[in-house]
């Protein structure tokens, strides 16, 4: 079998998008634009289908349901060119579905469903990863079982790829410290909030990103920590090396899967071998791109069409 570059875990799924003028406030009831089902497909499947078509060599592990949404899903990994063949397809499970309330501005609230991907067995996930020993990276994140995935990630560790995680959705507990097998840590700026601890008011304009970055590192010690904080733009701490990257500016109207995307472009260029800070700048082009278009899956380019965006932005 030949090695994938990279390797993934987590949740493939789909579901559908609610379109509103504007995101509710608590307790308040508003008019819905419209509610059509997404080209989306969970966080996992999202990373996937966004490296294939930049050209990465990806597989992805996870568990589907053998019902419509799972065949849709696999459909739609296997035209972008992702590797699906550990993919498991069972009759015990439904393919895991989610909302997206989306408003005219891009923003956003994502309730995610159950995913099918949580009934996978360590014994099923730890069979696979040595099928594919030989990949360079692995990506993983929490929309499957906290437990199996951070026991995954430290095999990954062992198996020699690089470790690129994003605790999202952020437990409840919060995460186990430290998680010290993890190379590049991936976080935006609510996450940020959710793992420190920090009140709302501190997550915003003029809160202190390399002082976030750095009590990140402190508790969970990563090799690095990557902060996305959308139209503000990005921080990477690397070392003693900590560098800002400018949004492009865009009119979003759909930030749902940006952040997927951010983490699958970094990826990328570190497959192809460009330096941290080039990478970052790259991503930020990506992610600008992709919240221009309608739903996820559309919004993730190829190589070529990502190239002549940020020539034309003057990236």
């Amino acid at each position: 079998m030949k090695p994938a570059d990279v390797l993934v875990l987590n949740n493939i799924g789909g579901g559908f998008d609610i379109l509103v003028k504007r995101l509710p406030n608590p307790h308040e009831t508003i008019m819905m634009k419209h509610m059509h089902l997404t080209e989306d497909l969970a966080k996992g499947g999202n990373v996937a289908v966004a490296l294939a078509r930049l050209g990465i060599s990806c597989a992805i592990i996870g568990k589907i349901g053998d019902d419509e949404a799972g065949r849709r899903d696999l459909d739609w990994m296997q035209a972008a060119g992702v590797d699906t063949s550990e993919v498991l397809v069972s009759s015990d499970v439904a393919t895991g579905q989610g909302i997206g309330i989306i408003a005219d501005n891009g923003d956003n609230i994502l309730i995610t469903g159950e995913s099918s991907s949580e009934k996978l067995t360590w014994e099923e996930v730890q069979a696979a990863m040595l099928r594919r020993r030989g990949a360079g990276y692995f990506i993983t994140g929490l929309e499957v079982r906290m437990p199996l995935v951070l026991r995954a990630a430290q095999l990954a560790k062992q198996l020699g790829m690089r470790v690129m995680f994003n605790p999202s959705p952020v437990p409840e507990g919060g995460l186990p410290a430290p998680l010290y097998y993890v190379d590049d840590f991936f976080v935006n700026e609510v996450e940020a909030q959710l793992l420190l601890g920090l009140p709302a008011a501190e997550v915003g304009d003029t809160f202190d990103a390399r002082g976030v970055c750095e009590a990140l590192r402190a508790r969970y010690q990563p090799t690095r920590v990557f902060l996305t904080l959308g139209a503000k733009g990005s921080y990477c701490l690397d070392g003693q090396h900590f560098f800002f990257t400018p949004p492009v500016p865009v009119t979003a109207v759909d930030s749902c899967g940006a952040g997927d995307g951010y983490l699958a472009a970094v990826a990328a260029n570190l497959v192809w071998g460009r330096p941290l800070p080039e990478a970052c700048r790259w991503a930020a082009g990506y992610s600008a791109y992709a919240v221009t278009q309608r739903e996820c899956l559309p919004g993730y380019a190829d190589r070529a069409t990502v190239e002549a965006f940020l020539s034309a932005h003057s990236v």
